[in-house]
């Protein structure tokens, strides 16, 4: 039988609501909670404080005039805690996004076991798109008493407003209310339409300047802010590609001045303890607005007062290119530019929806953001409709040439609540799907003496009808050179040198992609194919199954098994196998340079120092940090880094050997210290920090031993 559309929630109409006006309800005795948990045991899996649930919070208590303040969490041994000494609140809410809906859910059949009247609330991206699928998923976890589905700050504190007119009793509930889904005493499906948006983000009252968050500044959690919301774009494979998010909603200068001032503050505080020092702010386009030309003249203020952010985790505007890179230069670099193209191939564009983004302003921002020093990242995800290995390579080719300090590759997930998810498009292009653990997702907490034990699992696609499953394990292996080779400037100067001859960045990595390994190159490069097909399970129930031993889960934690593998075997590259990776890159390199009529003695001694000179700069970046290494070397390779283009190389070379020692500066070691204290020196460890630093400011500069003479 053929499948047939289903249209989206936003585009169905609903009448009869019952919208309730927002009295003084002070004299109520109600007790809420609302907790956004994360996984604590590996490491902090989710590690942004709770601001949505906190302003969802403030937003009730402002409203509604609560008696008692509404309590927020974000490490469920907290929660646990609160419930165990002061008692189960009458309502727990729950965030639900892909990294956490497990864990929200056992913790809510918890509740539900000990105190079945709780009235358990959820709400977040992680929920599906059609009416349909809504009210399958309600009715397959009965736990859930209401879904508040889009923006929750009005919708949420409409619903406690009900629940407290009907005396919390959840079955006299048999109406409507926007954006609020359930079931009822009758077995009625409620799937109502989506609330208006909040239209000015500076009507809601701040998480942090009312002091909700105080208690996240712990050194551990990453401060969110965030000035607009929506996105103009409609990408399928991203929740707000949804009608319901296109227009862009914003806060003002006010607002966003009191809260970034306000956090600075407590970071300084934070920096001084040695905890983290950064920012996200969560807009999907951020700096593409004049608005957010204020917002970074704002940071820069904070900046030079509090020495915060010294970086900042954003994704920037997908269009107008030169607005987002003057937002970079106010903020001294600190910004990550982002551009993410997903895909170049104009058909696969255009199946994701995503023809109005412009590829090329995107490329160009790589060698702009290369000229102020700024963290400059492109995304592509695999498995996207229509691509195929020859295009997904293309498309690493023209991302990689145009000189990003940083391509990231992903795999494409299913997301609930995307229209790339739902039964059409999956046969339109034929996407079949396995099932892994999300990395750091996993473990067991005690409620009241029983144990729950949770992993989050993910779908993505690995096979569609241009892409083979033998291509996607192939493309991995691409993105692991490239994650190796190419990323964080670990061997920046080969890369420089390459672009130096006018030789493609992508043909040496294409030229290594094809090479025959041997030695231990071999091992690490085998042992990742091993963990990329053994990582994935072909029905997501067994992979239920498994998680649901202590045993497994304590592999989990253990790091055995279910890491995040580019990022674990870029860690492990770094600390066992960095020397036979370069003997592997000169390999390479040489036969780059034959190739391209290039492989003059001089080029390859030259590229030889050059690796080395690569070598001693990230060398003990995290382990042994008081170790400075030392090389000799006959080019000038400093000279060379330093300068925009070097037309002959014999002009640098040195008269007489030269030794030199590659040092970190006190900046460097701090923020190595910082990281180092909150992720641990595990490869698991390390490979956080690769994510959350931006890595070429962490290689160390060279100081020589003696004068520079060059010869003729």
């Amino acid at each position: 039988m053929d499948l047939i559309k289903i249209d989206p929630i936003n585009e169905i109409k609903h009448a009869n609501f019952e919208v309730e006006t927002f009295n003084d309800l002070s004299d109520s005795d109600i007790k809420i909670s609302l907790i956004d948990p994360t996984y604590t045991q590996q490491q902090i899996s989710s590690e942004a404080m709770p601001s949505p649930i906190g302003g969802i919070a403030v937003n009730a208590e402002l409203l509604l005039k609560l008696k008692n303040p509404i309590q927020i969490f974000k490490y469920p041994e907290n929660f646990i805690k609160s419930i165990e000494i002061e008692g189960i609140p009458d309502i727990v809410g729950f965030s639900n996004y892909i990294w956490n809906f497990q864990l929200s859910l056992n913790l809510a059949k918890a509740i539900k076991k000990l105190k079945p009247e709780t009235i358990i609330v959820m709400g977040g991206p992680n929920y599906p798109i059609t009416s349909s699928e809504k009210e399958l998923f309600l009715r397959e976890f009965p736990e859930i008493d209401f879904y508040v589905a889009g923006e929750g700050e009005v919708a949420f504190a409409n619903l406690i407003s009900i629940l407290i007119k009907n005396n919390l009793n959840i079955e006299s509930i048999m109406f409507d209310v926007p954006s609020i889904q359930f079931i009822d005493a009758n077995n009625v499906a409620h799937i109502s339409e989506p609330i208006e948006r909040t239209k000015n983000l500076a009507d809601l009252p701040s998480p942090y300047t009312t002091g909700k968050l105080d208690k996240f500044f712990d050194g551990k959690l990453q401060p969110t802010v965030q000035t607009t919301r929506g996105c103009p774009f409609g990408c399928t494979f991203c929740v707000e590609g949804e009608k319901y998010y296109s227009k862009v909603n914003r806060s003002d200068s006010e607002k966003i001045f009191e809260q970034l001032h306000y956090i600075g503050k407590k970071m300084e505080q934070i920096r001084n303890m040695g905890g983290r020092n950064d920012l996200w702010i969560v807009d999907s386009n951020f700096g593409m607005y004049s608005q957010d030309i204020e917002t970074c003249k704002i940071v820069a203020e904070c900046q030079k007062k509090y020495r915060w952010p010294e970086y900042i985790q954003c994704d920037t505007g997908k269009n107008n290119k030169a607005r987002v890179l003057d937002a970079a230069k106010l903020v001294n670099g600190a910004i990550r530019l982002s551009g993410a193209v997903q895909s170049l191939d104009k058909d696969v564009l255009k199946n994701i929806k995503r023809s109005n983004i412009s590829a090329d302003v995107l490329m160009q921002t790589a060698a702009e953001a290369a000229e102020i020093n700024a963290d400059s990242r492109s995304d592509i995800i695999l498995g996207l409709p229509g691509e195929s290995l020859k295009t997904h390579f293309e498309t690493l080719k023209t991302v990689s040439n145009a000189g990003f300090s940083h391509v990231n590759t992903f795999q494409l997930m299913m997301l609930p609540g995307t229209e790339l998810n739902d039964p059409f498009t999956r046969k339109q292009y034929g996407i079949k799907t396995k099932f892994r653990v999300l990395p750091r997702c996993f473990g067991f907490y005690e409620v009241f003496n029983e144990k729950i034990i949770s992993a989050e699992i993910e779908e993505i696609c690995v096979t569609t009808d241009s892409l083979s499953f033998d291509d996607y394990v192939n493309s991995r292996k691409m993105h692991l050179l490239i994650h190796v080779y190419f990323n964080d400037g670990l061997f920046d100067t080969a890369l420089k040198f390459l672009k130096n001859l006018n030789i493609s960045v992508f043909e040496w990595i294409e030229i290594m992609y094809s090479k025959k390994m041997n030695g231990l190159v071999k091992e690490f490069f085998d042992l990742f194919e091993k963990d990329t097909r053994n990582e994935l399970w072909d029905k997501k129930e067994d992979l239920l199954d498994y998680v649901q031993k202590s045993e497994i889960i304590e592999k989990y934690i253990a790091g055995d098994i279910g890491y995040n593998l580019l990022f674990v075997y870029k860690s492990i590259a770094m600390q066992k196998y960095i020397s036979e990776l370069r003997d592997f890159a000169l390999d390479t390199l040489k036969e780059v340079l034959k190739n391209n009529y290039k492989d003059s003695n001089e080029n390859i001694e030259f590229m030889s120092e050059a690796l080395n000179f690569d070598l001693c700069r990230s060398s003990n970046m995290f382990k042994n940090i008081d170790n400075n290494p030392k090389h000799i070397f006959n080019f000038d390779i400093k000279h060379f880094q330093e300068t925009k283009n070097v037309s002959d190389i014999n002009l640098i070379k040195l008269l007489q050997p030269l030794e030199m020692k590659f040092i970190l500066n006190q900046d460097q070691i701090d923020i190595i210290n910082r990281s180092v204290n909150i992720y641990g020196l595990s490869d698991i460890g390390i490979s956080r920090i690769l994510t959350k630093v931006f890595v070429k400011k962490l290689l160390r500069t060279p100081i020589t031993v003696s004068p520079v003479k060059f010869g003729k």
